[in-house]
């Protein structure tokens, strides 16, 4: 009985490890959001996938984020396309 109670918390422990692991698309999504970043811009999360998703205050700044994005996609593997979301209660 205690051989089976140590073996399930080693494989649960096992399994919550492989979790918090990143994707290689998230690890690709993080490098190019420290590369395409613009002040005022904040990241609110990376899918799996690697999507991107990112709060922006201004159209420009917007566009300056989503033009890094897709020259990086050009240069190297791409991801799926990047949401750029308003704040709530925002312009």
């Amino acid at each position: 009985m205690k051989a089976a109670v140590v073996g399930a918390c080693g494989i649960a422990l096992v399994l919550g490890a492989c979790a918090i692991a990143n994707t290689p698309q998230q690890d690709l999504a993080y490098a190019r959001w420290a590369k395409c970043n613009v002040p005022f811009a904040q990241l609110q999360r990376v899918d799996l996938d690697g999507r991107i998703t990112f709060q922006f205050t201004s159209a420009p700044e917007r566009q300056e984020i989503l033009q890094c994005f897709a020259e990086a996609g050009r240069t190297g593997p791409s991801l799926p396309e990047p949401v750029g979301i308003r704040p709530p209660g925002g312009p």
